[in-house]
């Protein structure tokens, strides 16, 4: 018995200093900033190049399109995709065509333009836009006129923002002009010949 009672007491005493040794610890901080600048990225992925061909009767009186005309223009569409981290609308203007070959100036309001969503964002919800088929085609202007505007809230990529502009020349629908080409040119307005111009289209930051 009394052997017994030295055998615990001596394993509690080699015990005891394990109990006292505590875990050291320590603890430092880092300060992790993450700045997150906006982004606006107007992307022209295909047509940026557009070739309208005026080559029959029919061509100068009734005008002109993708799928009008032989070969009428090509390709006639444009896709344009926005990567906006904030709302935004996009502007179109163009000067009047001027001659390469030719006498006097194409009016730029003969070129015409109609959109498609083809994106997630759609017109009447995120965004929105009154020029939405060939009857209701926007006569380009010399001045900027919104040509897709912001509705309930269109940032995102390219995959939210996906439009096709759609090419009209001489069709007189719309606000295009409403003479046809043949009048036009009758008029003494513009001769036979080769003529260029420039869309400029412009994506603006809503603050």
């Amino acid at each position: 018995m009394k052997k017994f009672i030295i055998l615990i007491s001596l394993i509690t005493t080699l015990g005891a200093p394990f109990k006292l040794m505590a875990q050291l610890e320590d603890a430092e901080n880092v300060i992790f900033n993450a700045i997150l600048g906006g982004v606006f990225n107007l992307i022209v992925q295909d047509g940026e190049i557009q070739t309208a061909t005026f080559a029959s009767a029919d061509d100068y009186n009734f005008g002109i399109s993708e799928t009008v005309g032989v070969p009428g223009i090509d390709p006639g569409f444009t896709t344009v995709g926005m990567e906006a981290t904030g709302n935004w609308f996009l502007e179109i203007s163009a000067l009047d065509f001027v001659p390469i070959i030719g006498t006097g100036t194409i009016p730029i309001n003969n070129l015409g333009v109609w959109c498609e969503a083809t994106g997630i964002h759609k017109f009447g919800t995120e965004v929105t836009c009154s020029f939405q088929s060939p009857d209701a085609a926007h006569g380009i202007l010399n001045t900027d006129v919104t040509l897709i505007d912001l509705g309930t809230g269109n940032s995102g990529d390219a995959n939210d923002n996906e439009f096709i502009l759609h090419w009209l020349m001489g069709t007189m629908q719309g606000s295009m002009n409403p003479l046809s080409m043949f009048t036009q040119m009758a008029n003494g307005v513009f001769s036979v010949g080769t003529y260029t111009t420039t869309v400029v289209l412009t994506m603006v930051e809503i603050p």
